[in-house]
């Protein structure tokens, strides 16, 4: 009888007898395991990231002193990003006898890519998300800019040459930050409004950004290409970029989940060598008696 054929019989019956069952359940639970771990280390990774992306709400955040050319629209469209523009300068701004020094941010449609505003119809009123900007000649004002001004929503607001009306409390915007002008409370308004205010001069604190969006593969691919196109004076911001405490976080989640990856390596490694001792042990002196007879 040949080796091979010998070796098949003897497979055969262990595997009757049910010896190899063992075995074979813990490759298919190691293998099972592993996966599963993968499949879930990646689920959470993904989210993290689309969590940290909402302080930038969006992707990638461009900025820059000056206006951008519309090549870097095109650019993303071509790579298929979602893209939003937000003009911000600090202003004063005036409703009935108040003032106060606001962050004036003109928003276009989309804003925010990632994350949602939460507005209410009155101070102190409860909050809900919505997916939409200011429309044409409506405002969104933050508390504290109401509470500065002594108004509420419905009212009017001078803002530079124009007159907006007030239609909803800004309880939160996804991308507030601690730079200067978000030190201001905000007002949200349309950027169709922002000529007719005047406020974009000569001189003018503004501030332009243009915010990119979708799929990781595709912002890995746009990424370089504008960054080729780029100038001096312009900035390209990520979600490690924006943020310690934030880059921080994600850091320390990545190594968590990395751990738990090598954990469950290690653990299903151990599960198979144990199977495979088991084996081994029944099948000694089976092996010891065919190396006797040669």
């Amino acid at each position: 009888m040949s080796s091979l054929r010998l070796a098949l019989r003897l497979l055969l019956r262990d595997w009757r007898s049910g010896e190899l069952l063992v075995l074979t359940a813990a490759l298919v639970v190691a293998a099972t395991a592993l996966t599963a771990v993968a499949f879930l280390t990646d689920r959470v990774g993904q989210a993290v990231e689309l969590r940290a992306a909402e302080s930038l709400a969006a992707d990638l955040r461009l900025s820059s002193p000056r206006p951008f050319p519309e090549r870097y629209q095109q650019l993303a469209h071509e790579a298929g990003l979602d893209v939003a523009r937000v003009t911000s300068m600090p202003s004063v701004v005036f409703a009935g006898e108040g003032n106060t020094l606001a962050a004036v941010r003109a928003v276009s449609g989309g804003y925010p890519l990632r994350g949602q505003i939460k507005t209410a119809e009155r101070l102190l009123g409860p909050a809900i998300a919505v997916d939409q900007v200011p429309p044409p000649g409506h405002a969104w004002a933050a508390p504290r800019l109401l509470a500065r001004l002594g108004a509420d929503a419905g009212a009017e607001i001078e803002v530079g040459s124009a007159r907006l009306r007030i239609s909803q409390v800004l309880d939160f915007r996804p991308d507030e930050g601690w730079s200067f002008i978000d030190l201001a409370p905000t007002l949200l308004i349309n950027e169709a409004d922002l000529e007719a205010t005047g406020l974009v001069q000569p001189g003018s604190r503004v501030a332009y950004r243009l915010l990119f969006a979708g799929a990781r593969a595709d912002v890995r691919r746009f990424r370089p290409r504008l960054e080729a196109e780029m100038d001096e004076s312009e900035r390209l911001q990520d979600i490690t970029d924006t943020n310690p405490q934030i880059r921080s976080a994600m850091d320390r989640s990545g190594r968590f989940l990395n751990l738990a990856s090598l954990v469950s390596v290690l653990l299903a490694a151990v599960a198979v060598a144990m199977a495979a001792r088991r084996y081994a042990q029944r099948h000694r002196d089976r092996i010891a008696l065919f190396k006797c007879l040669g």
